[in-house]
Order: structure tokens, then C-alpha cells, then sequence
């Protein structure tokens, strides 16, 4: 199903730092909203004027009624220009753009592996699940300082924790609990959802490859105009035939099908 993006002015209802370099925004946005599916997202302009010039990509979190809740880190001058917004601020979206994930198979059991702010997508897509879904919920992060959602949303969806320095949860990383949870779901058909950096979403290839799991990814890249045109988020597939473009073809794809790369 195609859906048609829309631009709209949006209105913050809240926007504060939940942790480290890490910060939660909400918008209320009527028309994006009742269309977003998960692993979509929302193209921002971060200013009225021309500094900066591109808009920002931010995938759509969770939905709730008329209001997209967008968790970003701060990495230069247009996500800090995104930290001063006040609630009663406007902000001007266009969105939803791509394709977004597959919606899971009830009688599957679903895995959602998470790095860092990567976690914004899955939670959508967790929180769409149909009631009588198998799941587990995965996330990695460097520390407990950069904890991108609060630990009621923690509990409420009984994530399981990794990080890089053992300040909370595994001593360890994301493929070491995936390792675990395959293990204990042996005989089951399994489908994985991911969305992370690129050193973790390679790990997670080899490991799905490796076990012949299916999986699905969402790609977090830069991107010039979010709608195909400017060619800047090209991402290779992995049968040689060229290149898909992350902004139209994606963010969500088959695992099997792009290449991955650390950086």
C-alpha cells in the first residue's frame, strides 16, 4: 500500500533531554500520524532559515493518537537547533516517507535487536504488534548513560539490556543476548527486526546468515531531499545490480539483500 506524505506544520508538545546527548521530542502532527506505519519516518526542518540548508530524517517512534514522538541525538547544528524548540513551537515535517517493515507473523516468534537511538523504529514496530505475539526485545548501548528511552518504557516491553561497560544489564552486546534468546527458541520459526549503528547490524548479518534466520533492517543514513531525487543514500545490494536508495527502497530491508558496512 502506497501512502502519500504529507507537509505539515507540527506543533511540539514536549521536547526535553532524557539522557545523555540524547533527546525526546513530541510532536502533535494529525496527518503524518493516522499514516505513519513502523520503520517510516518524518524529513524535519530544523530552521526557518537557511542554516542549515537540508532538512533532517528522524524515524517515527511511537504513535499515539495525533502526536509522533522522535528520539534524536544531538549531532550538530541542526539537532541542537531541534533542542531549543519549546513546547507551542511549530515544526515543519514531511512524512511519512519509505517503506517500513513487514508486520510480523503472529504465529512467529518475533526477535526486535536494538542499538542506541536505532531503538526508535522498533518500538513502533513492537508496539503494533498484534496481542498474541511471541517477542523479544533487545537493546545495546554504550552505557547507562545514554539510555535512550526511560526505564518505565524499559519495563513496560521487558527489554533486555546490553552494554558496552556493564553499568546495566549484560556485561556484553546485543548478538550475546540474540545468541541466548535463539538458543532457548530452538524448533521455533524465528523473525528478527534490527536498527542500530553499522558495526552492529554487520554482526547481525553474519549472524543471520550464519543460522539461516530471516531478518529485517532499518538503515539510519544521511539524506539530501528524503524522497529519491538527490541520489545521496544509496545503499548497495548485495546481487551486484547496483544500489537501492535508502530514502524510496527502504529504510526497512532484507537483511540478505543490501551490503552493510561498519562505518
Amino acid at each position: 500500500m502506497i501512502i502519500q506524505a504529507h507537509s505539515e506544520m507540527g506543533e511540539v508538545t514536549n521536547n526535553q533531554q532524557g539522557a545523555r546527548e540524547i533527546w525526546e521530542m513530541v510532536v502533535r502532527a494529525p496527518q503524518i500520524a493516522l499514516d505513519a506505519r513502523p520503520g517510516q519516518f518524518v524529513h524535519i526542518r530544523c530552521d526557518a532559515g537557511y542554516n542549515p540548508l537540508l532538512r533532517r530524517p528522524m524515524s517515527i517512534g511511537t504513535v499515539k493518537n495525533d502526536q509522533l514522538t522522535l528520539i534524536y541525538a544531538l549531532h550538530g547544528v541542526g539537532t541542537r537547533m531541534l533542542s531549543k524548540l519549546k513546547p507551542g513551537d511549530n515544526i515543519d515535517l514531511i512524512g511519512p516517507l519509505g517503506s517500513g517493515f513487514t508486520q510480523p507473523d503472529p504465529a512467529v516468534t518475533a526477535i526486535f535487536v536494538a542499538g542506541g537511538i536505532g531503538i526508535v523504529p522498533i518500538l513502533f514496530l513492537y508496539d503494533t504488534l498484534p496481542a498474541n505475539t511471541t517477542a523479544h526485545f533487545i537493546l545495546g548501548v554504550r552505557s547507562i548513560e545514554y539510555m535512550p528511552i526511560s526505564e518505565k518504557d524499559v519495563a513496560q516491553r521487558n527489554i533486555q539490556i546490553s552494554t558496552d561497560d556493564g553499568s546495566i544489564g549484560l556485561h556484553g552486546n546485543v548478538i550475546q543476548l540474540l545468541e541466548r534468546i535463539v538458543g532457548e527458541s530452538a524448533g521455533k520459526s524465528i523473525m528478527i527486526y534490527g536498527c542500530g549503528p553499522g558495526p552492529m547490524l554487520v554482526a547481525l548479518k553474519e549472524f543471520c546468515l550464519y543460522h539461516s534466520l530471516p531478518a529485517e533492517i532499518s538503515l539510519e543514513v544521511p539524506m539530501g531531499c528524503g524522497v529519491g531525487a538527490c541520489q545521496s543514500c544509496a545503499v548497495v545490494r548485495s546481487d551486484g545490480k547496483g544500489y537501492y536508495l535508502v530514502c524510496r527502497d527502504g529504510p526497512a530491508f532484507p537483511i540478505e539483500k543490501i551490503e552493510i558496512y561498519r562505518a
